[in-house]
């Protein structure tokens, strides 16, 4: 039989492994669902009950990808925000002049597309400082907004971007297009989610992103018959911010 002893180092023991599961758990689910941050602001839709909805690629520059979606963007007089990579600007340079040149709207990716998890404050902000960095020195003087790496966040990276002043710009429809599967899933993943103002994710970098570029011109035709608006990300956050 047990002693009392032992019985009492399995009760602990039992109960540290439990308390540890549920806050690994915890902090996942922290870093990857799109939780009320403890400070500064972040869009995961848009609040409006009109048919608007924005358009939003990460991971670029990445010809020929970047490339493709720019000429369908341009055949159906969409505009889109496109969230680059720091590294991946400095790789491409063009690529900022190109999609800006085209009225879209240029976003920040962070430098290295590494999750802004578990990193100081300090190395935070260096990640998103750098890249509006080469994004300005480009001749891109707009407004540029913040994305995440994988959307991951926790409390470190909504206090660097409160502290400098910009929004976190999450989404809520993902139709996974970095997954190997078929256009109709991704498709009707798309269909099924998107709601008056929200913020479709799609990829034009990362991998080969030969679906991607033909499931931007299939939900364009098909939002578009339903009646969408596609609008860039500060064109929403104006709209908005107008109607308060």
């Amino acid at each position: 039989m047990l002693k009392n002893k032992d019985l009492v180092r399995i009760i602990w023991i039992t109960g540290i492994l439990l308390f540890s599961a549920v806050f690994v758990r915890g902090i996942m689910w922290l870093a990857n669902n799109n939780y009320p941050p403890f400070t500064g602001s972040t869009y995961v839709h848009f609040n409006t009950t009109d048919k608007y909805i924005a358009l939003t690629f990460d991971d670029g520059p990445c010809p020929p990808y970047t490339d493709s979606i720019l000429n369908i963007l341009n055949r159906h007089n969409v505009k889109a925000t496109f969230f680059l990579v720091g590294n991946r600007i400095q790789n491409f340079p063009q690529y900022v002049q190109k999609i800006s040149s085209q009225n879209h709207e240029i976003g920040n990716h962070s430098w290295s597309h590494s999750p802004l998890i578990f990193k100081t404050p300090s190395s935070i902000k260096s990640e998103i400082t750098r890249t509006d960095s080469i994004i300005n020195s480009l001749g891109y003087n707009r407004d540029i907004h913040f994305r995440a790496p994988y959307g991951k966040k926790l409390i470190e990276l909504p206090y660097v971007l409160s502290k400098l002043k910009k929004p976190h710009i999450l989404f809520d429809v993902v139709p996974m297009d970095w997954e190997p599967i078929s256009l109709q899933i991704m498709f009707q993943r798309v269909m099924d989610a998107t709601r008056p103002g929200s913020i479709i994710l799609l990829h034009d970098g990362g991998g080969d992103r030969t679906t991607t570029v033909k499931l931007t011109d299939s939900i364009i035709i098909a939002l578009k018959k339903e009646g969408y608006t596609f609008l860039t990300v500060s064109e929403f956050i104006n709209l908005t911010a107008n109607s308060k």
